[in-house]
C-alpha cells in the first residue's frame, strides 16, 4: 500500500499530490524571474517525468537535467528539455551559467555530511537563484525504505536490515561493508541542519498532520 503512495510515476499519487501543492507555491515566483525569452533551469537529479508530473512548463524556460548517468530527452520534448551526465559535487559551471537551480529529493543522497556541505556550496557557487527540497528527519514514515522511524537507527542495525531484506529503495546487500554503504547513501535533515547549509535562504516546511514532512531552501 505505501508503494502506491509514493509512486513517482503516477500522476495523482500522494507523493505527486505533495509536489504538485509544494511547486505551485513556488510557481508565481519562478515566473516573476522569467524576465528574458531564454531562460535556464539546472535540475540537479532531475527527470522529465517530474516536470509532466507538476503540469508546469514555460515558452522561455528551458529545463536542463543533470544527473550521474545518461538521461536521453525524446526529440518532441528537446525544446523544453535538455540533458547531460554529470555530478552535483563538482558542477561544471560558473557564475550565470544557468538562471535557477533546482533539485528535489537528491542532497540526502550524496553519501556523507561532508558531501552534502559540498553540494549546498556548488549550488550556491553557480547560482544565487536556487530551489531545494529534501525530506524531512522527523516525518514518521521513512519515503525510502517506507519502514516507519527507520531513518533512527543506527547505521549498523541499518546494514544488518539491509543485508537481510529488500527494503524498497536500499537495494539488498551482500556484504557489511557495502550495507553500511548503502544506508550511508541516505542521510535525512533536521530544520536546522538544512538551514546551515543554507544560511542565506528561506526555509519553507511542507507538513503533513502538523508533523515537517519536507524542506525547501529557497532563495529567489
Amino acid at each position: 500500500m505505501f508503494k502506491l503512495l509514493v509512486n513517482h510515476h503516477k500522476k495523482n499519487s500522494f507523493v505527486n499530490q505533495f509536489r504538485q501543492k509544494r511547486f505551485e507555491l513556488l510557481k508565481n515566483g519562478i515566473e516573476k524571474l522569467i524576465q528574458k525569452d531564454h531562460f535556464k533551469i539546472l535540475d540537479i537529479g532531475g527527470d522529465i517525468q517530474y516536470w509532466k508530473n507538476i503540469g508546469w512548463q514555460h515558452p522561455a524556460c528551458k529545463i536542463h537535467l543533470l544527473n550521474l548517468y545518461e538521461s536521453k530527452v525524446p526529440e518532441n520534448e528537446t525544446h523544453q528539455f535538455g540533458s547531460s551526465v554529470g555530478n552535483g559535487l563538482s558542477l561544471e559551471y560558473k557564475k550565470g551559467d544557468v538562471d535557477l537551480i533546482f533539485s528535489n529529493s537528491v542532497i540526502e543522497h550524496v553519501g556523507s555530511y561532508a558531501n552534502q556541505q559540498i553540494f549546498a556550496g556548488e549550488v550556491r557557487r553557480v547560482s544565487d537563484k536556487y530551489i531545494v527540497q529534501t525530506p524531512s528527519i522527523w516525518f514518521p514514515l521513512e519515503p525510502h525504505s517506507l519502514i516507519p522511524l527507520f531513518q533512527f537507527l543506527p547505521h549498523s542495525i541499518r546494514a544488518l536490515l539491509i543485508m537481510t531484506f529488500n527494503i524498497n529503495y536500499f537495494p539488498k546487500a551482500k556484504t557489511y561493508k557495502e550495507a553500511i554503504k548503502v544506508s550511508h547513501s541516505t542521510l535525512m535533515f533536521t530544520h536546522k541542519r538544512f538551514k546551515q547549509l543554507f544560511p542565506e535562504a528561506e526555509i519553507q516546511v511542507e507538513r503533513f498532520l502538523g508533523i515537517p514532512k519536507s524542506y525547501t531552501a529557497i532563495k529567489l
